[in-house]
């Protein structure tokens, strides 16, 4: 049987950052199917990477050959911490200081070595088959959100829960996508109040 891997489309990145559309890379934050993961191979990783805009073809290609059994797992660590750290702030909670500690931890020794580089805008891996630079990159994005994003912008979708940077005019954007969540809960609502 051929393996399938996650088709990403742009309702995918609606959360106006890459650490926060790297923390919805699930299907469902609030009711979570029993196959609830997106990322679940190498593959799905690279095809995140450059359907997000943080990597060409050719890096995304290069993190596409990296053969560590553990590197999806360190993936998802990273994605996991970064929700830690997020999720509270959409809820006007102190984040978690261990999920920063984590993705701290995950960056340190990339950087100790030069892995990861710092001479941009944004860090980059120095080489994109190398999972512990791709791992440092993905958390230093976090870290550097933690401290920039505009924390009473950030919210969390009621239905699903995934996270997003409300950037509209009167800051009262409700859901991650009217398309898909809003919509669901006008039918939700539409239905109650017809059986009714």
């Amino acid at each position: 049987m051929a393996q399938t891997y996650t088709e990403w489309v742009p309702e995918h990145f609606i959360g106006g950052h890459s650490a926060l559309d790297l923390s919805n890379a699930v299907f469902d934050r609030r009711v979570p199917a029993p196959d609830n993961e997106l990322f679940k191979s190498t593959q799905d990783v690279a095809n995140w990477l450059m359907a997000s805009g943080l990597a060409d073809h050719h890096q995304a290609q290069a993190v596409s050959e990296i053969e560590d059994g553990r590197f999806v797992e360190r993936v998802r660590e990273v994605r996991e911490a970064s929700f830690q750290i997020f999720e509270p702030i959409a809820a006007g909670k102190p984040s978690a200081t261990e999920a920063l500690s984590v993705l701290f931890s995950c960056a340190a020794s990339p950087l100790a070595t030069g892995s990861v580089d710092l001479h941009d805008t944004r860090p980059r891996p120095g080489q994109w088959r190398d999972p512990d630079a791709v791992t440092a990159f993905l958390a230093l994005l976090s870290v550097e959100a933690f401290f920039s994003l505009p924390r009473d912008r950030l919210h969390s979708c009621p239905r699903c829960g995934w996270l997003f940077l409300d950037t509209s005019r009167g800051g009262k954007r409700r859901w991650c996508s009217m398309r898909t969540c809003g919509n669901r809960e006008k039918v939700s609502r539409h239905r109650g109040h017809s059986a009714a």
